[in-house]
């Protein structure tokens, strides 16, 4: 009775092409589920900012407005509001921040106010009017507020691009909200292309 089966060469020649297939297709798709671990994380972490300052005008009546520096914004209102782990108060990114206005929350994401600047005035155009439409930066073409992530773990690299997420991302503070600075964070933000928004890298009308 004559077996059929396999040869040893083309066992081999199947396995290798399983190999090659997977090493096209592995990276692709550790890329997507980092990329997709990255924005889900900046949308818990642009939620847990906001609810932070909400709660604290809705408890006290203070807004971002009120704090005259980003050590006292920080202890007072997103160290308060937020699940902090007390104690660490190292930014990933040393050349952008660093110091006491630095916090990590216990997710592992970690903070800074950087830029911080509160005229503490009602006049509208003023840095951090009560009305929304001025940011509470010192400059108005940097950040106040940088976010890693994933805190310690790598890349600590700032995005630079929507297709290409990494783990850090910069935000304004307003007198009462915290909203997504520059074109790549706005896109990974909101899973939306603002390709013609004023200032790519930098900040935009979004918000």
């Amino acid at each position: 009775m004559k077996k059929l089966g396999f040869t040893l060469a083309e066992v081999l020649i199947t396995l290798v092409i399983i190999g090659v297939i997977a090493a096209m297709t592995i990276p692709t798709l550790m890329n997507n589920t980092n990329a997709q671990e990255f924005r889900t994380a900046l949308k818990k972490a642009i939620s847990g900012t906001n609810q932070a300052l909400t709660l604290n005008y809705a408890l006290y009546g203070l807004s971002a407005q009120d704090y005259t520096s980003a050590t006292l914004l920080v202890n007072d209102v997103f160290k308060r509001r937020m699940s902090v782990i007390d104690g660490v108060s190292t930014f990933t990114d040393t050349g952008k921040c660093s110091g006491s206005a630095v916090f990590t929350t216990q997710d592992g994401m970690i903070f800074c106010v950087t830029n911080y600047n509160s005229a503490n005035s009602d006049d509208q155009g003023t840095a951090c009017d009560s009305y929304n439409t001025t940011p509470c930066a010192s400059s108005t073409d940097a950040p106040n507020l940088w976010i890693d992530v994933n805190g310690l773990k790598k890349p600590n690299v700032a995005t630079t691009s929507s297709k290409r997420p990494k783990d850090i991302y910069q935000a304004m503070i307003y007198s009462q909200k915290v909203v997504p600075y520059g074109q790549p964070t706005q896109e990974v933000m909101y899973d939306a292309n603002t390709e013609g928004a004023v200032g790519y890298g930098s900040q935009t009308t979004k918000g």
